[in-house]
């Protein structure tokens, strides 16, 4: 059984988390065809941490990723310009990029698996 914690404990729209609710939950198709994914192919033994993993994920996006870009996007759409934390900086750039080529080679390592 799934054991929940704090940060797993939210629920979507008041309902409790479901596989529909988690992939719903997050913010990309691809990151949404990843958890199917992984969620499917998950040996039976292993279900309900990989499920908990993704519900993790979701509730993070839910409570603390998505508030934030609706908040820097309020600000943007108020006065034109974002927040400084999240202007671009040569840093965050290159952090950008190394953090772009990194997923790029996990994608081709799991082509490379599948």
């Amino acid at each position: 059984m799934l054991r929940p914690t704090a940060e797993t404990e939210a629920t979507v729209s008041g309902h409790d988390w479901s596989i529909d609710s988690i992939v719903h939950a997050l913010p990309s198709s691809d990151l949404r065809q990843q958890a199917l994914r992984d969620i499917h192919l998950a040996p039976v033994g292993q279900l309900e941490q990989v499920i908990a993993r993704w519900q993790a994920v979701a509730a993070r996006w839910v409570q603390v990723e998505q508030p934030r870009i609706e908040e820097a996007r309020a600000q943007y759409d108020a006065t034109g310009g974002l927040p400084a934390e999240h202007e671009e900086t040569a840093e965050s750039a290159d952090r950008f990029d190394a953090w772009r080529l990194q997923m790029q080679q996990l994608r081709q390592q799991q082509r490379g698996a599948a």
